[in-house]
């Protein structure tokens, strides 16, 4: 298997990765490590005779530490907290005081409920400590192991294991990578599996999807590949030669006949998946099922370097649609810096997106908004546009004559998030617009101005757009508009 995972990343994805890692930990720290108090109770035997009440409804609505202390009350609660309804849940997520132990108190509770387990969450570890990362790893491969020999689940998530993969020697790694595959090897009922930032080499990423597509092929209807598979550990060579040579017997949308959505990163691996160089076209026609119905497609410039894609083509896209007739695209482009041979390189006609989210993260002008409206016109990306979420990071001067002919020609747009900064020109035309020509299918606005530095322009402005906005909402519109300093 695979080696080191390189230690390098963007400092866009980082903040993402750190907010989310950030709150991950902030809500471990608030668990109580109840395993230990419940053991004791049971020796000691102190439980209350008291009417037990439906037990199944109530437990199914409490936390989990609520749960606990619902079973101290008295015994029969106890009995119901060991019921299948209550453990068909569980998250593997140990704590810094659970590993610091001999035995961790959770592997009991694993060992004794795991048959009832279908839908399982694993969480990387956060600890800096060797010891306690050795521990981790110890009861992660044990607890797969359980669940390889005694449970089918129905969904499985892996989740922020980014951190923790980029520190682990190569021996550990490979040791973690096959448990996974395994695990994943005796499982054939999954339903749905997302990997959320765990970043995996790039050939245990290819081992991990053809082992699901191997088991699970029948049964899979949700596939989440966010912040999967990693690049950086790759030579420039190795990552051309990738992009021009497909590896063989990779696992594609062919090998996937109940899928309904797929969130992916745009990555070799998406180009190899949904290709139809890589599906047998005319085996995929014959075939009466055909469920796909959703592709959200993750872009961050930070994942992987534009020179080493292909890019889907729009016959490419054109051959997707008669595949799957319902297929819509909800595209997330992220970029600190995007040109226009980035927009024209992901978004081409036939590409049927009917929500995007374009984040252009920068104050320094690269592209200019009128450049993105004109492309989606071209590409005819208005025929199916329904939600635009657009972050623009540098000052629109014309908002209104950017905007008014480009969200005409939107005819199926219910929702416009806008977030800009100032200065900024045209606001109140535009408003003053969607009052005299309302938007047939507009159902909610929210536009965020913010960076307004001249002092003496924001209360009219404030004005202006409050008496607005009571106006638009008298008309049926869900409009917000957020001025700030």
């Amino acid at each position: 298997m695979g080696g080191f995972i390189s230690t390098k990343i963007d400092p866009t994805l980082r903040v993402l990765i750190d907010k989310r890692l950030t709150k991950s930990i902030a809500s471990n720290e608030k668990e109580e490590c109840f395993e230990d108090v419940i053991v004791e109770c049971e020796k000691q035997g102190k439980w209350s005779e008291l009417p037990s009440p439906p037990l199944e409804q109530i437990y199914s609505y409490v936390s989990r530490k609520d749960q606990f202390n619902m079973s101290l009350v008295c015994r029969t609660w106890c009995e119901g907290f060991y019921s299948p309804s209550v453990w068909r849940t569980f998250r593997f997520n140990l704590k810094d005081s659970q590993l610091s132990k001999d035995t961790c108190p959770v592997m009991k509770f694993v060992q004794k409920h795991s048959c009832m387990f279908r839908h399982i969450e694993l969480e990387g570890t956060h600890a800096d400590n060797k010891g306690l990362k050795k521990n981790w790893c110890r009861h992660f491969i044990e607890f797969l192991q359980i669940l390889t020999s005694s449970t089918q689940l129905i969904s499985v998530k892996f989740r922020y294991f980014s951190y923790f993969l980029r520190h682990l020697d190569t021996p550990t790694y490979n040791d973690i990578c096959r448990e996974i595959l395994n695990f994943l090897a005796s499982q054939r009922h999954l339903k749905r599996v997302e990997f959320d930032l765990c970043f995996f080499c790039f050939q245990e990423s290819i081992e991990i999807l053809r082992t699901l597509t191997e088991n699970s092929r029948e049964s899979l209807t949700q596939l989440v590949l966010r912040f999967f598979d990693d690049y950086d550990n790759m030579s420039q060579e190795q990552k051309s030669n990738l992009a021009q040579n497909f590896p063989a017997n990779f696992p594609t949308l062919a090998d996937l006949p109940s899928l309904t959505i797929l969130e992916i990163d745009y990555s070799l691996i998406f180009e190899i998946m949904v290709s139809p160089q890589s599906n047998n076209i005319q085996t995929m026609k014959r075939r009466q099922k055909r469920v796909l119905s959703k592709i959200i497609l993750n872009y961050s410039h930070s994942c992987m370097e534009i020179e080493y894609l292909r890019g889907l083509t729009s016959t490419d896209w054109g051959f997707l649609q008669k595949l799957y007739p319902d297929l819509q695209i909800e595209f997330n482009f992220m970029s600190s810096s995007p040109s226009r041979r980035e927009l024209e390189f992901f978004i081409v006609p036939n590409m049927p997106i009917s929500r995007l989210e374009f984040i252009n993260d920068t104050f320094f002008p690269v592209l200019e908004i009128a450049v993105l409206s004109d492309h989606l016109l071209a590409c005819k990306t208005n025929d199916h546009l329904v939600t635009l979420h657009l972050h623009w990071g540098e000052p629109i001067q014309h908002l209104s004559s950017t905007f008014i002919p480009f969200l005409q020609a939107c005819r199926k747009l219910k929702c416009l998030e806008l977030f800009i900064i100032s200065p900024t020109n045209g606001l109140d035309l535009l408003l003053k617009y969607w009052l005299e020509n309302p938007h047939e299918s507009l159902e909610k606005v929210i536009i965020d101005v913010s960076n307004i530095r001249d002092e003496e322009d924001y209360p009219s402005l404030l004005n202006l757009t409050t008496e607005c906005v009571s106006l638009l909402k008298l008309t049926g519109l869900n409009i917000r508009v957020d001025l700030h300093i």
